[in-house]
């Protein structure tokens, strides 16, 4: 596996070579602060599988207790409510286009922690000091939680065999996937996701997140730490309350990272609980 092959498979190959335009125009919904809940709405109606999902994910015991039947678009975006459409739409329209092998790669698995790390982002932002709140978007947390890792989907749907044996060696020696990845190949999954961002025309703030949430202390850039760092402590926090946490994607202790956010190690204890809500939410999502 060469750079230049995962150039152009990603280019041609990869099952998000492009993404989905009902995403591109719920990122602009997302970002637009004069959007509402019907612009939503109207992009479910032109998408159907998105607007069969969320039918479904409103009509779930999770978000819909009183079990009163929801049949129509508008009803189940006015039961789940802007933001968690918008969320939910944004997940559903990337996680239905990969498919791919269970024996390489559990993605349930995947998008279970790609799902907490979006979320738990967003609920670390708003624990962080003003002075930070300042310079991160809070509207780019969900999307950069989500497809932080999306570099890791592509090499294993594109080169499997290179990808498995990559994971048993990581697991093997007990060191990260990343450290492996550059030894074997002179590149890691975080610069595929950083291409892959670029080719998106993501914000470079995004591309940052895809390129260095494994190791945020090698970033050059000071005015992307704190969105970088922020998706760092929400997948750290992900994996330290995990049950079964895979030594091979267990993220370093950067206790740099934890200082300059102004976050205390604390949180990870405080965090449990609120991770069992966002588990929950999570297969909500992934049922659809």
């Amino acid at each position: 596996m060469t750079r230049q092959q995962v150039i152009d498979f990603l280019t041609s190959g990869f099952a998000l070579a492009n993404l989905p335009d009902s995403f591109m125009q719920l990122q602009r919904i997302a970002n637009d602060p004069h959007s509402d809940i019907e612009d939503v709405v109207e992009v479910a109606k032109r998408d159907s599988e998105l607007a069969a999902s969320l039918l479904k994910l409103s009509n779930s015991s999770l978000y819909n207790s009183a079990g009163d039947e929801i049949s129509t678009i508008e009803g189940a975006a006015q039961l789940l409510g802007l933001r968690k459409v918008v969320e939910s739409s944004l997940a559903l329209g990337v996680i239905k286009k990969i498919d791919i092998d269970s024996s390489c790669l559990d993605l349930c698995c995947f998008w279970k922690r790609s799902l907490a790390v979006a979320t738990l982002s967003e609920d670390v932002y708003l624990a962080t000091p003003r002075h930070l709140k300042t310079i991160v978007d809070p509207k780019l947390l969900y999307t950069a939680g989500l497809l932080h890792d999306i570099g890791l989907l592509a090499l294993v749907q594109g080169f499997a065999p290179e990808m498995v044996r990559t994971v048993e060696t990581a697991i093997a020696e007990g060191l990260p996937i990343q450290e492996v990845e550059y030894r074997e190949f002179g590149f890691t999954h975080q610069d595929v996701g950083r291409i892959l961002f670029k080719k998106w025309n993501l914000p470079e703030e995004l591309q940052c997140v895809a390129g260095y949430h494994h190791n945020p202390i090698e970033l050059r850039r000071r005015l992307f730490y704190p969105l970088v760092d922020l998706v760092y402590i929400a997948d750290y926090i992900c994996c330290a309350s995990s049950r079964q946490p895979v030594s091979a994607f267990k993220p370093k202790m950067y206790e740099e990272v934890w200082r300059r956010s102004g976050l205390s190690l604390d949180m990870i204890d405080s965090f449990s609980d609120r991770l069992d809500e966002v588990v929950a939410s999570t297969e909500a999502i992934l049922s659809c």
